[in-house]
């Protein structure tokens, strides 16, 4: 079956590119012909464009008095330290994501859909209205005749806004079978009245932990005490984290090794910026203990049997996810936690995720048959 499937597949984040392979590699694990189509919109190229203002004080005067854009690349130059990441990216996403043609608007692909016996929409947070893809009609596979379907489709937030949801409501029309990531998820559907839709697990648990080992053995090697350094992954420079953090290592005596994009971390003792796919895999199975505000970070945290906290991402309303997973694990107590943990129960855990993963998977198997 010719299979193509659409997310944010190409937007330097490491759950982003890994769940999009997953979804592709699983697909084609059962003999489908599987391609990812290969959607830029605009604002989806703005990550490494130099000459993008950012909001703020700046983004205004740019406004106001365009010839101040020509400042962009001198604010934006934190960027070019994590230039080596974006060659990291690039390469993983030309070396293993199968893609279609360039398409640039969803009106590209009404006009011209590549052909497809099933089109497949998901997984991450592709319909999360508080960003510009969950307003694409692209992502809710606004095009094309063939069957059509989600998986593990993400909102990413507890409601939408009441300014959205008309175009949400009527987009998920589209749909034959709906399934999505988070429980959360469900009730968002059941409020627009689609009362059938199944809850699955994220595409990266459809693979095991071996073959993410395989992928992980491909990256750099930073010569780090395997299984005895606390990885930090911390979006925002979230004071909780760097408290917590700073018990571990006095507990364990680890170094504490972060893992970052522009801003390095003062609080720890290695800053790690040029990390691509293959090097998240490999840093975390090999870390002793991962502190995170990252959904992945929790994911791959689990396949590798790590023992790992999770904090929900300060300032932002899509941390349901992250909550929606530890929770259904009975592991809530790793969730925003305060103090030193109980290690996690991998036995326990491991029955209920097996349980979850194998639904999931007889789902999806038996939407491409029918």
């Amino acid at each position: 079956m010719k299979i193509k499937t659409i997310t944010c597949h190409n937007v330097y984040n490491y759950g982003a590119s890994l769940q999009a392979y997953a979804l592709q590699h699983y697909l084609e694990s059962l003999g489908n012909e599987v391609e990812i189509i290969d959607f830029m919109p605009w604002f989806l190229k703005r990550r490494y464009n130099l000459w993008v203002a950012n909001c703020g004080k700046f983004g205004k005067l740019c406004k106001i008095f365009p010839p101040v854009r020509l400042f962009a690349p001198i604010r934006n130059r934190l960027r070019y330290k994590t230039w080596g990441r974006k060659a990291k990216f690039d390469a993983f996403t030309q070396s293993y994501l199968h893609l279609t043609t360039r398409y640039n608007t969803s009106i590209e692909l009404q006009n011209n859909p590549p052909q497809a016996n099933l089109y497949i929409a998901g997984s991450d947070q592709i319909w999360n209205t508080e960003l510009p893809n969950g307003k694409e009609p692209a992502y809710f596979l606004d095009f094309g005749t063939a069957k059509k379907i989600s998986y593990a489709a993400s909102f990413g937030i507890n409601e939408i806004d009441k300014e959205d949801q008309p175009f949400v409501k009527h987009e998920l029309g589209n749909f034959d079978y709906i399934t999505v990531r988070e429980k959360t998820g469900l009730e968002i559907l059941k409020f627009f009245g689609f009362n059938d839709a199944v809850q699955v697990v994220d595409p990266v648990f459809l693979l095991n932990a071996k073959q993410w080992m395989y992928l992980g053995s491909k990256a750099i090697d930073y010569k780090l005490p395997k299984n005895k350094y606390i990885l930090v992954y911390d979006f925002f420079g979230d004071e909780r984290i760097a408290e917590f953090s700073a018990k571990i290592k006095a507990e364990t005596g680890y170094e504490i090794v972060s893992l970052n994009d522009y801003s390095p971390r003062t609080y720890v003792d290695y800053n790690i910026n040029d990390a691509g796919p293959l090097e998240f895999i490999s840093l975390i199975e090999n870390a002793g203990i991962v502190v995170s505000s990252s959904f992945h970070g929790s994911v791959f945290s689990l396949i590798f049997h790590k023992q790992f906290y999770v904090y929900s991402l300060k300032g932002s309303g899509s941390s349901s996810r992250m909550a929606d997973l530890m929770y259904s694990l009975g592991i809530s107590e790793h969730y925003n936690a305060s103090e030193l943990q109980a290690d996690i129960d991998y036995c326990i855990v491991d029955r209920k995720l097996l349980n979850m993963i194998t639904n999931s998977k007889i789902f999806l198997q038996n939407c491409i048959k029918k």
